[in-house]
């Protein structure tokens, strides 16, 4: 069996805690390389990727001889100039949230992938997981009709910087393309309020307090919180028949006056790290099944939606977002 031949950029936590374990789950996949500026970080990569060749360049690894594939998971500002490099060299390529810091940036990609018919796939996994896909399922089953959504996230610290974005650049973008994914609606307007602090480089929302509408005029409202005392994040969706809330990976429901339960033993949906792989082998998903969009529209329309919330927020004007 021929081995698709990945090639990683950063090697961070999230790409050593989710991509790297998906990677060497499969008997089909070689990790031919990794890059890092660190080289400590290289030296202590996972032992697996012992025979892995390394560079603290990315120009020199991104070789369509060397690597089939790329895995950017750099911090998000370094998002823009491997992505680019990388597609101008026909190199297939997946890229965590956000997939770029602007808006321009993330047009220009989204058109170089489709220009050089490439894979460019932004990484979110919230798509994959077990309590968002079966959401997604009843809705578009039509057994349950959304009637309102909220979304709250709470507590969310500057790891490296406000020149990677703020709070709605860091977790929020989740929830920009979630809302979408599960109820397989656009958000077209958004209106409401953020208040900012002065970072030491930039600004950096402290509280966003808006109010989303999405295609057919399904309402939904957002709350981040900067500075909390716990961590929260959870998506809620208000319907007929029933009601669901979002834990990340964990899923309550609740019927009348039961109390909200907890939905054990969901099925299992995969994860992005195998999607690009199986997309690289020219695998085409199933009609219903999870999956990210192979030119990365789904990452530019959920950018669009966090510029239009600032937008929003400096105008006091409802915005509409951009298609």
């Amino acid at each position: 069996m021929e081995k698709v031949k990945i090639g990683i950029i950063g090697l961070g936590s999230f790409c050593s805690s989710y991509h790297i374990p998906n990677l060497l789950n499969r008997a089909d996949v070689e990790v031919a390389a990794v890059c890092d500026i660190s080289q400590a970080c290289l030296d202590k990569r996972d032992k697996r990727l012992a025979d892995s060749q390394t560079f603290t360049d990315c120009g020199e690894m991104l070789d369509p001889d060397l690597i089939d594939g790329v895995f950017v998971s750099t911090p998000n500002r370094v998002h823009f100039a491997p992505c680019k490099l990388a597609l101008e060299r026909g190199i297939p390529t997946i890229v965590d949230k956000p997939i770029t810091v602007t808006v321009a940036d993330a047009e220009e990609l989204v058109g170089l992938s489709k220009a050089q018919n490439c894979i460019l796939m932004t990484a979110f996994t919230r798509h994959f997981m077990p309590s968002t896909e079966y959401v997604r399922r009843q809705i578009a089953s039509g057994s349950v009709r959304p009637q309102m959504l909220t979304a709250i996230q709470r507590r969310s610290p500057v790891k490296r910087g406000v020149q990677d974005g703020g709070m709605l650049h860091r977790r929020t973008i989740h929830i920009t393309d979630v809302l979408p994914w599960i109820t397989g609606r656009r958000i077209v307007k958004v209106e409401g309020k953020i208040q900012y602090e002065n970072g030491a480089e930039n600004i950096e929302e402290a509280l966003v307090d808006m109010r989303l509408e999405l295609e057919g005029g399904l309402p939904a409202s957002l709350l981040c919180i900067k500075t909390c005392d716990e961590y929260q994040d959870e998506v809620t969706v208000y319907a007929d028949k029933q009601s669901y809330r979002l834990e990340r990976d964990r899923l309550y429901t609740i019927t009348r006056r039961d109390g909200w339960q907890r939905a054990e033993n969901l099925p299992e949906y995969g994860n992005s790290s195998d999607h690009f792989i199986e997309a690289i082998k020219g695998h085409v998903p199933a009609p219903d099944a999870p999956l990210a969009d192979p030119h990365s529209e789904d990452g530019l329309r959920a950018l669009r939606v966090v510029f239009a919330m600032h937008k929003a927020a400096q105008t006091g004007s409802a915005v509409e977002v951009p298609r």
